[in-house]
């Protein structure tokens, strides 16, 4: 049986080998101190035999809907099948719950099948809409005005730094504002050297965005959001 606990700033080096093995990525050490210090962030990981053998990340998004984002979950080959990562959730919630938010969210890709099985045992549901999550690149060009209703929420996770665009599909913008939306998103990437900006966009939906704004992102892949309530 696995213990849920805390990260502690000891634990970067055995997330970082977690990562590594797994993905093949690598942590960012710095926002992982900022994380494991900051109430608004917080990971979690699962301990068995005195060894980290999976972790969870998630943070605060407080506008312009609050909710508990759980952004990253990953467990050794070895310790996947066993409860762990449904135990990870439980203890994930059970903080997100004392913020004040109505709601936990996580994206999943619609491949992964580990992930979405431990997240519906946790309670989490879906309406199985699928998104394209879409990323651009950092560019310099002319700052432009954006519309109210849509938000840019500057991210910083255990593997990058990013901007995530809100808002932008339900507020049917025009073409030229589209335009207007993904260059700020762009240029401010740029300025605060972030990786990209990225948004989802629903499957069906896509034939409402600029043909050309599609063909200069890089399509992450498919997913389903999830959403759990708080009671």
């Amino acid at each position: 049986m696995s213990d849920i606990r805390f990260a502690n700033p000891d634990d970067a080096q055995a997330i970082h080998r977690i990562l590594q093995e797994t993905w093949g990525e690598s942590l960012l050490f710095d926002v992982f101190t900022d994380h494991v210090s900051s109430p608004a962030h917080q990971v979690f990981v699962a301990v068995d035999s005195g060894e980290i053998v999976g972790f969870l990340s998630a943070f605060l998004v407080s506008n312009p809907t609050p909710r508990w984002e759980i952004d990253l979950i990953i467990l050794r080959s070895t310790s996947q099948g066993k409860g762990i990562g449904t135990s990870l959730i439980a203890e994930a919630l059970a903080y997100g719950s004392n913020l004040g938010v109505h709601c936990a969210a996580a994206s999943i890709r619609i491949d992964n099948y580990p992930s979405r099985e431990a997240f519906s045992k946790a309670g989490f549901t879906t309406d199985a809409q699928v998104g394209s999550l879409f990323l651009w690149d950092p560019l310099a060009c002319q700052p432009t005005n954006v519309p109210e209703t849509v938000h840019f929420i500057p991210v910083n996770t255990l593997l990058y730094r990013g901007l995530w665009i809100e808002g932008f599909i339900a507020s049917q913008l025009p073409m030229k504002e589209q335009h207007n939306v993904i260059r700020a998103a762009r240029n401010r990437i740029l300025r605060e050297n972030r990786m990209n900006t990225g948004l989802f966009i629903p499957d069906n939906l896509k034939h409402t965005v600029a043909s050309d704004l599609l063909t200069t992102a890089t399509n992450h892949g498919q997913y389903h959001r999830w959403q759990y309530t708080f009671k």
